[in-house]
């Protein structure tokens, strides 16, 4: 069987979509993980027809979705969601992982974004030919967050991307404009899911499909809360 790992790096441009999971409260009852996921393909258009497919189908049983969004949606829709993701081999999944007990408190609110963005585009282009780098972001509700999102991306994309002269492109869309923003919500939560609450329920569909789970605060030893 050919094998399809690297397939993802060798059409380019590749595309990233890019979505997080995790509360920006740093107390012990909102969790202490933040999960910022990319979704990276050759393909943009994956997942479109799947979606697409079982957002009707559910229609027809009665449920109405304008999208797919793990932490709202039923665990049966879930199931199916994660059955369709478990199917394909041509994307992969990138992940960082940040401790908030160990986030100095003169980054709370969002200076996660800074450290995570800049590690997450380092894996990203290490040891990849890449002719162009697309980045698509699901938008937040919460306007403070979305000007701290874009601003710490787009300093993070220039500084890891114009030095390794590769053109990029950066938007940011609402999920239900592409197929692969809701896969990349799904991957993000269920790694949050393991972390989180050590479970891998969800985990185990995409396990697969990961590349890493960076833990950027694995080794330090400084607990603020």
């Amino acid at each position: 069987m050919r094998d399809t790992r690297y397939i993802l790096y060798l059409a380019m441009p590749l595309f990233a979509f890019l979505d997080e999971s995790g509360h920006y409260q740093y107390t012990h009852q909102h969790g202490n993980y933040l999960v910022f996921a990319a979704v990276i393909t050759a393909d943009p258009m994956l997942f479109n027809a799947e979606f697409a497919t079982l957002k009707y189908e559910l229609l027809a049983e009665g449920i109405c979705l304008s999208r797919f969004h793990a932490c709202e949606d039923a665990q049966a829709v879930r199931n199916r969601v994660f059955t369709i993701l478990a199917a394909s081999p041509h994307y992969a999944v990138h992940s960082i992982i940040v401790r908030k007990n160990r986030v100095n408190p003169v980054l709370h609110k969002y200076g996660p974004y800074s450290i995570a963005y800049r590690t997450m585009l380092r894996y990203l282009i290490w040891n990849k030919k890449i002719d162009r780098l697309h980045i698509i972001v699901d938008t937040v509700p919460d306007k403070s967050q979305q000007i701290a999102l874009k601003e710490n991306l787009k300093k993070r994309a220039e500084e890891i991307l114009i030095p390794a002269k590769i053109p990029f492109t950066i938007d940011h869309h609402d999920s239900t404009a592409h197929a692969l923003l809701q896969a990349a919500d799904y991957c993000a939560w269920a790694i949050y899911k393991k972390w989180h609450a050590k479970d891998v329920r969800s985990y185990v569909h995409i396990q697969g499909r990961i590349r890493n789970e960076f833990d950027i605060y694995a080794q330090g030893d400084q607990v603020y809360y």
